[in-house]
């Protein structure tokens, strides 16, 4: 009799340590599994609307993305627990074609008349076009750049935090500015903004493996 109440103790015992022990293992397991493809590229998509996803893989717990837009192509590092967008790296960024000088029309003054202010393309010409009605006009403009502060809340669109640093620099055919961001989770990014156009052209994270 004893033997036979032990031993229903002993299956009792196993049965409830197995409950506990599935309770509290399938809400980790859960909370742990990787979001689906389709998740994380709609995820993507919904931050990055007008684009197109042209290729998406599973590496390990990160997605790896090729996004098609119209400022050219990119490749994203998606954590695929959450779907946060890890990193942004440029493929084939369109081109940045230089800005073209304005240059002012100048018409030949009249043999022995030199030209009255307003007239012939000379000063006092507001419109654009040649006092002698040939109708020549300017080219347009350099586009504005955007300025530190809008590059700062742009950056803070997507990356929330604290603004360590702002800097402005320019190449031969892009002109960007750098915005240092720090996470209350301890983690920087550094975003690379495009100063004419405002477009994000990357997201750096100072724990990432690759330099870029």
């Amino acid at each position: 009799m004893r033997k036979k109440v032990s031993l229903l103790l002993g299956v009792v015992l196993v049965v409830a340590v197995m409950i506990i022990v599935n309770a509290v293992w399938s809400p980790f397991s859960r909370s742990t599994e990787a979001m689906s493809q389709a998740e994380a590229v709609r995820g993507v998509l919904e931050q990055y609307q007008g684009g197109e996803i042209i290729k998406a893989s599973l590496e390990g717990e990160m997605y790896r993305m090729e996004l098609q837009s119209d400022t050219g192509k990119y490749e994203l590092t998606v954590d695929a627990r959450n779907g946060d967008i890890v990193s942004i790296k440029p493929l084939n960024q369109a081109e940045v074609k230089p800005e073209p000088e304005p240059v002012d029309p100048v018409q030949p003054p009249d043999q022995g008349n030199p030209p009255k202010p307003g007239e012939n393309g000379g000063e006092g010409t507001t419109d654009g076009e040649s006092g002698n009605g040939t109708g020549i006009n300017n080219p347009e403009p350099p586009k504005t750049m955007i300025t530190k502060e809008q590059a700062t809340k742009l950056s803070l669109g997507k990356v929330a935090g604290t603004v360590e640093d702002v800097e402005y620099r320019e190449s031969k055919s892009s002109r960007y500015y750098l915005v240092e961001i720090e996470r209350e989770d301890g983690r920087e990014a550094t975003i690379q903004v495009h100063a004419i156009t405002g477009e994000i052209m990357t997201i750096t994270w100072d724990d990432d493996d690759d330099d870029e």
